[in-house]
């Protein structure tokens, strides 16, 4: 799982531009959508998991990472398991990437969500996109607020 994380944030770290080296990160939220909002907006998602949105911001653009996890115990939670991600706040965008290669202790459904939203939001900044919908889900903030079941920002 690793070396697809790794796979996945090169290109991020290859093509830095200095303005990935300054934009710092600002805010990140995750949210864990109810169950009927995450039936209508995640087709793959059932009763057995616990789908969501994560989110990482700089001041010109964000970055999404939808996520699915199992109802376990471990990730019941969502602020105890989401506040490793607390670590990535104010570190440059390219930073950010490097850290979140090397966090073992985090877990891979933690690594890749960190790598899939930071990815997402390199590419967000260098093509300055803001984003408006992550295919069928409305990225509107009000929007997610009302379908989620518990939120948390950092």
């Amino acid at each position: 799982m690793t070396k697809l994380i790794e796979a996945a944030l090169a290109p991020v770290i290859e093509t830095a531009t200095p303005a990935l080296n300054a934009e710092l990160i600002r805010c990140m939220e995750i949210f864990r959508f109810d169950r009927g909002s995450a039936e209508r907006f995640i087709p793959w998602s059932d009763r057995d998991w616990n789908c969501g949105l994560f989110k990482i911001s700089c001041k010109d653009a964000a970055g999404y990472a939808e996520y699915a996890l199992p109802s376990t115990r471990e990730f019941a939670d969502l602020v105890r398991w989401a506040s490793v991600f607390t670590r990535l706040r104010g570190m440059p965008v390219t930073g950010a990437v490097r850290y979140a290669q090397k966090q073992q202790q985090w877990g891979s459904a933690r690594m890749q969500l960190a790598a899939s939203a930071l990815a997402d939001l390199e590419a967000n900044l260098q093509q300055h996109i803001t984003r408006k919908r992550l295919g069928s889900l409305p990225l509107e903030r009000s929007f997610l607020m009302d379908c989620s079941e518990a939120y948390y920002s950092f």
